[in-house]
């Protein structure tokens, strides 16, 4: 009996903790307003990009690219491009507000696919593939920046390393998920064609957060 009141308490707290630690982060998001809204734009708003993303190293190989080239393009001039695109989402979010800020860096996601569309009609060329690189990565830097904040601001401060976790989770889970029929995708279309359904995949996200806007204000 005298250790029946230590485990019953180690039992207690245990109870306690997966409570507060699993239990009422989701409990607590779940009783908002349009939460299931909130977690399908989740999973959507970087559908474009995942597409997108899959495939552009197989696109640029098969243009006739060599590895050095891509690696030179989009590691040197990309990651500088990425960070400055971070810096200007930054501008966006604090001048206009995160939903704004969001809406107008995830249409110029969309639109920089495009760019894929004219390196599909040139092929090989290391000036385009510069321009190519260089806007992709600046509009995706500008929506992740603006996306993150968005994250953020969906956390409740008490529960705020678990909401994040597992919105960021579900972003990356999706992103995985619509990026894997890629390359069937890919197979049964050219590459023109590909970079439209990729650009068009953006669509429903913006869709719907252009309804949330609307219907949660």
């Amino acid at each position: 009996e005298p250790m029946a009141s230590p485990v019953a308490d180690r039992g207690r707290r245990a109870l306690a903790w997966f409570r507060d630690a699993v239990v009422g982060p989701f409990a607590e998001f779940m009783s908002r307003p349009g939460w299931l809204a909130v977690l399908l734009f989740v999973a959507l708003y970087k559908y474009g990009d995942a597409l997108l993303g899959v495939m552009a190293v197989p696109f640029y190989l098969k243009i006739g690219f060599s590895l050095a080239e891509i690696g030179v393009v989009s590691k040197g001039f990309g990651l500088a491009m990425t960070l400055a695109g971070a810096a200007v989402g930054g501008v966006l979010v604090a001048r206009y507000g995160i939903v704004r800020a969001l809406l107008f860096a995830g249409l110029l996601q969309a639109a920089s696919n495009l760019v894929f569309v004219v390196q599909a009609y040139v092929g090989y060329s290391v000036p385009v593939l510069v321009a190519t690189i260089g806007v992709e990565n600046l509009t995706g830097g500008m929506g992740t920046t603006a996306f993150v904040a968005y994250l953020s601001s969906l956390c409740n401060r008490a529960y705020t390393a678990t909401q994040y976790a597992l919105l960021s989770s579900m972003m990356a889970a999706a992103r995985t998920f619509f990026a894997s029929g890629g390359g069937w995708v890919a197979e049964q279309v050219d590459w023109v064609a590909y970079f439209l359904i990729s650009t068009a995949a953006a669509a429903p996200g913006l869709l719907l957060l252009l309804w949330m806007m609307k219907r949660y204000p």
